[in-house]
């Protein structure tokens, strides 16, 4: 009957999809979605060769059409769709599916839906949550300042909580302004970290360490807490690179400057 009736399910499907009252904002059209329907039919053609017990979530007669349903949430997300659209897709599929099928096929029918919908949801949020990881991460490579204060004084001013890769990224163009104004420190500020962030800080920095090793540069970290001061302290004696701690910025940088032969004015 699937085989047969794949068309007429399809074109029954689109009309109730469009009129579906699940959903609300109504942010994309089931004509976008006709080709991964037409899929979803043809993988429960498949699982159905298997009988009822072929239609049991979790058998491998399902395992394509749950792989379906994971994909289909994740391209929801990826396109601004809403998870009202994802569940009015399958649940819409499911109820023309379901006037067709005997009471016991429609009551597995309806088991195996019910849990495809909550594939597809876990794939729309899962997709969600990291293209926000994303664009959080690409936000502080981009907005985190890796800056000359003045000449000869780098200083890269760490916030919020980079994860290990935007820490490694930015730590290298720290590196690389400080060679290229020919610094000889490097003013790394971690007041604006969350624990997260420091901890991930902490793993970047080895990496850090191995472009500075052998140069004269020094390390000047400020506004660091107790644990990561110490870790990073540890760290930079291994590899031979000059290190201190200052427990406010603006003293990290009077050293900085010092170091870099900037007359200070001082207050008598």
């Amino acid at each position: 009957m699937l085989r047969d009736r794949a068309s007429e399910i399809l074109e029954g499907w689109i009309v109730r999809f469009e009129r579906s009252p699940l959903r609300f904002r109504r942010a994309t059209k089931a004509a976008t979605h006709t080709s991964q329907v037409a899929s979803l039919i043809e993988a429960l053609t498949e699982a159905a060769h298997g009988g009822v017990d072929g239609l049991t979530p979790g058998r491998p007669s399902t395992r394509e059409l749950e792989r379906s349903a994971a994909f289909l949430g994740a391209q929801f997300a990826s396109e601004g769709g809403t998870g009202y659209d994802v569940a009015a897709l399958l649940l819409e599929l499911r109820d023309v599916v379901a006037g067709s099928l005997s009471a016991d096929e429609s009551k597995a029918l309806t088991h195996l839906f019910e849990w495809l919908t909550l594939v597809a949801l876990d794939g729309f949020a899962t997709s969600g949550i990291q293209s926000l990881r994303e664009q959080n991460s690409e936000q502080l490579e981009n907005g985190t300042p890796v800056v000359e204060l003045l000449p000869k004084v780098p200083a890269v001013l760490f916030v919020g909580a980079p994860n290990t890769g935007v820490v490694d990224s930015l730590l290298a163009r720290a590196w690389m302004l400080a060679v290229g104004t020919g610094a000889p420190c490097l003013v790394i500020d971690c007041a604006g970290l969350t624990a997260v962030g420091e901890k991930n800080v902490e793993r970047a920095y080895p990496g850090f360490l191995e472009q500075a090793e052998g140069s004269a540069l020094q390390v000047l970290l400020a506004s660091a807490r107790r644990p990561l001061r110490e870790q990073l302290a540890a760290l930079s004696v291994q590899r031979q690179i000059s290190f201190q701690h200052f427990d406010r910025i603006d003293s990290a940088i009077a050293h900085a400057l010092e170091r870099a032969g900037h007359l200070l004015m001082r207050r008598s």
